[in-house]
């Protein structure tokens, strides 16, 4: 028997028959980590084949390979793997393919019609572009948690059509994913990293992440917190995440290193390892950010900072999974993260078609005030009440009284931040005390003297607002059909 789609599974899947139906030629599925991505394109890849359609999965990982493999034929789907050292089965309508290995095997396949795009973030890669090529008629899904470049631009001039398949807090609440409590700790000094397509640039960050007291914060930091829960640590460097399983050794945790280089027969022995619970902590550079399910991992820790939201997606996306015996998970943050990028169930506009600000200035990120999103029980980065970490929930009297100490600090720094502008001033003074329904109109009105695109960054303006309007206000501004015009 095939696997029972859950709900928000079956009506990801029908919308995106609808859109194909409809003549979209590409489709975009935005499904955060953990909500069975994977399970999506077998179900539709099953039908598919059933009514003669040849198929083609694309993975740039040999796990996700491996994976979509075992997916496929659990949904008795058969196929043949396109994969360095693998056997080619080219008879079966359905192939799952390493883009790399795809790329210099270009005449193995001589038509498709249905082309699917794991981790589809990176699908403005040359390699990916160049297969859509070579298969024109053919129709695109693209399946990722994070739909942004590194440089934050969208993904609509690829993806012609997107379905919101879920959110990561709808996945918690519904209890597909488990709650994460997040500490923030002293993190690695990014003054002097310098800044290249969107993002720190790695190399100019290297001593300030191998210093032994960073190091010893990570480690330390686990010792005393992390209860000896299997754990996994993001560095800077191979040499950063080298020193730290060292550490972590000496420390008397049972801890490895894993990079780009490890040979594959090593690297798949130390991830099975963690899984057993032999190994407690795996260091990596660059290489279990995607395409790695663990979900006895419970312990993450940051030692790479980033500009990228997709990126600390995807870095904190790895512990969020549930697992027998797991009940909540945590983030030992020493990259500023939660600080930059808020807490993984923070409420996000997970449109392809819009910028994610991940060119943000340091100083942008400094100047955001986390305090009050600290539990006042167990200090973690909350989401919600009841507390994501510890369940603590205040009282009526007592969020009374945060949300005025709240509305004070933001008055305070937007009379700051706007004091060379006294009508802005005003503006945005009025917009703290206005209801939800008010600014709405004045949205709209903006609309209708701008035109919608416009009338975003108008409303912004004025308001002093960082985030954008209302989803559904731009939606029934008409603001998603301008984009995509």
């Amino acid at each position: 028997m095939p696997p029972i789609l859950r709900p928000y599974q079956v009506e990801a899947v029908a919308s995106a028959r609808v859109a194909i139906k409809s003549g979209a030629r590409s489709v975009l599925l935005v499904s955060p980590t953990g909500s069975g991505k994977t399970v999506l394109a077998a179900d539709i890849i099953r039908s598919a084949v059933a009514k003669g359609s040849r198929t083609l999965f694309l993975a740039h990982r040999r796990e996700l390979i491996r994976q979509t493999s075992d997916k496929l034929s659990s949904f008795s789907v058969p196929h043949g793997i396109i994969m360095a050292g693998e056997p080619m089965a080219l008879q079966q309508s359905c192939q799952v393919a390493s883009i790399q290995t795809l790329a210099r095997r270009r005449d193995v396949l001589s038509a498709v019609d249905l082309i699917f795009f794991d981790e589809a973030h990176h699908a403005a890669a040359t390699t990916y572009q160049e297969v859509l090529k070579w298969f024109p008629s053919a129709k695109v899904v693209g399946l990722t948690a994070t739909p942004w470049r590194q440089d934050g631009r969208g993904l609509n001039d690829i993806f012609v059509s997107h379905v919101i398949v879920s959110t990561p807090a709808q996945l918690r609440d519904q209890g597909f994913l488990v709650p994460v409590g997040g500490w923030a700790y002293e993190s690695i000094d990014t003054s002097a990293a310098q800044v290249r397509g969107g993002d720190f640039v790695a190399a100019s960050m290297v001593d300030a992440a191998k210093s032994k007291r960073v190091i010893g914060d990570v480690v330390a930091e686990y010792v005393r917190y992390g209860e000896d829960k299997r754990g996994i640590v993001f560095a800077v460097s191979v040499e950063a995440s080298q020193l730290m399983a060292a550490a972590f050794v000496e420390a008397g945790v049972a801890a490895e290193h894993l990079d780009g280089e490890t040979p594959r027969e090593e690297r798949d022995a130390i991830l099975a390892r963690l899984r057993s619970g032999k190994t407690r902590v795996v260091c990596n550079c660059n290489v279990l950010t995607e395409g790695f399910d663990c979900p006895e991992l419970e312990v993450c820790m940051l030692a790479r900072p980033t500009l990228s939201p997709g990126l600390y997606l995807q870095m904190v996306g790895r512990v969020l999974r549930p697992a027998q015996g797991k009940d909540r998970a945590r983030i030992h943050d020493h990259a500023n993260l939660l600080v930059t990028h808020g807490h993984p169930y923070a409420e996000r506009d997970y449109l392809p078609c819009e910028e994610e600000s991940v060119n943000a200035s340091r100083k942008d990120a400094e100047a955001r005030e986390p305090k009050e999103l600290h539990c006042p029980s167990c200090h973690s980065v909350r989401s919600r009440w009841p507390c994501d970490s510890c369940g603590y929930s205040p009282t009526p009297q007592e969020l009374q009284y945060e949300d005025a100490k709240r509305r004070a600090i933001e008055a305070d720094g937007l009379a700051k931040a706007l004091a060379p502008d006294a009508k802005r001033a005003a503006m945005a003074a009025k917009f703290r005390t206005t209801d939800w329904e008010q600014r709405r109109e004045f949205y709209m009105r903006m609309v209708t003297k701008h035109g919608p695109r416009k009338a975003v960054g108008v409303y912004r303006w004025w308001s002093g607002e960082t985030s954008w309007p209302k989803r559904e206000w731009k939606d029934e501004a008409g603001f998603y059909s301008e984009v995509r015009s």
